[in-house]
């Protein structure tokens, strides 16, 4: 059609041809993620309960949203396993909804597999800052479907973005699979993570979050009996104890969850089991105290 008669048409015409060629795209972005992959993801991250973009034919989960139902206004819980559409401007939505179904208590892990592009503003604003594992793939994934191209091989490098339940922000893990399934390797990238090392062996890893708070992480060990008991954060550290976040494990206590602390002095003070200067404490990541 000419330029001329184009320009002729009006806005509603030119709205409803819009909406024809959006639909277009949408249908053909229906691919089915390859079962051998899926399978080693929903053993590391699994077992998912719900497929959030699926049809009848590509569903990898017994409760499925379709087209119809809109997984994007539906409520994610449970383990959620996501390969959405990849429509202009769709993928965003579908990872800010992820990232919101688990933040809000909802959802206890999203496992988004879309395209790896972290340029990207949503890689910025949702991904790198709150995400709890990356897998990359090395080589493109052979999807199939009824619009997958000769070869099966995808024309995007693929990322599955995975949000979990307790994940506090210190450090994403970094996993590599094989584009037909496996995994290669497993690392972690720290979020500027400060350390505490004690003489007697106690040592402690934690994260500064805004507003002056810190995370102290999973795993990290404190004294186990109080140096002070003119501290001021005992009730904080017994209250702890209480909870389990906090639990003996030989002649120390170990962290059993990421814990966030009101201060970097109150984290210190807690691992350390007497009153601390955590600014100074938790910059000296090298020394001894």
């Amino acid at each position: 059609m000419s330029s001329e008669n184009n320009d002729e048409k009006t806005g509603e015409e030119k709205r409803a041809e819009w909406k024809v060629k959006r639909s277009k795209f949408s249908d053909e972005a229906d691919f089915r993620t390859p079962q051998a992959v899926f399978d080693d993801l929903n053993e590391r991250f699994g077992p998912f309960t719900l497929d959030a973009a699926a049809s009848k034919e590509n569903a990898l989960v017994g409760q499925y949203y379709d087209e119809q139902a809109d997984g994007l206004e539906q409520e994610w819980s449970g383990k959620v396993w996501c390969n959405p559409p990849y429509g202009r401007g769709l993928i965003a939505k579908w990872v800010k909804k992820g990232y919101e179904a688990v933040a809000g208590g909802l959802a206890q892990t999203v496992a988004l597999l879309i395209p790896a592009y972290p340029d990207l503003g949503y890689w910025h604003d949702y991904i790198f800052p709150k995400a709890s594992h990356l897998v990359f793939f090395r080589a493109r994934i052979d999807f199939s479907g009824p619009f997958s191209t000769r070869g099966g091989a995808s024309k995007n490098p693929s990322c599955c973005v995975v949000f979990s339940q307790g994940h506090s922000g210190v450090g994403i893990r970094i996993l590599t699979m094989y584009r037909k399934g496996g995994w290669l390797i497993e690392e972690n990238w720290d979020r500027e993570t400060f350390e505490i090392r004690l003489r007697n062996g106690v040592f402690a890893k934690g994260r500064f979050l805004d507003e002056d708070k810190m995370v102290v992480q999973r795993g990290s060990t404190a004294n186990l009996e109080m140096r002070s008991h003119s501290c001021t954060y005992e009730p904080l550290r017994s209250s702890l104890i209480e909870e389990g976040a906090l639990v003996a494990d030989g002649d120390r206590l170990r962290f059993t969850r990421d814990v966030t602390f009101g201060s970097p002095s109150a984290a210190a003070s807690v691992v350390r089991a007497a009153q601390s200067n955590g600014r100074k404490i938790w910059k000296e990541t090298s020394s001894t105290a």
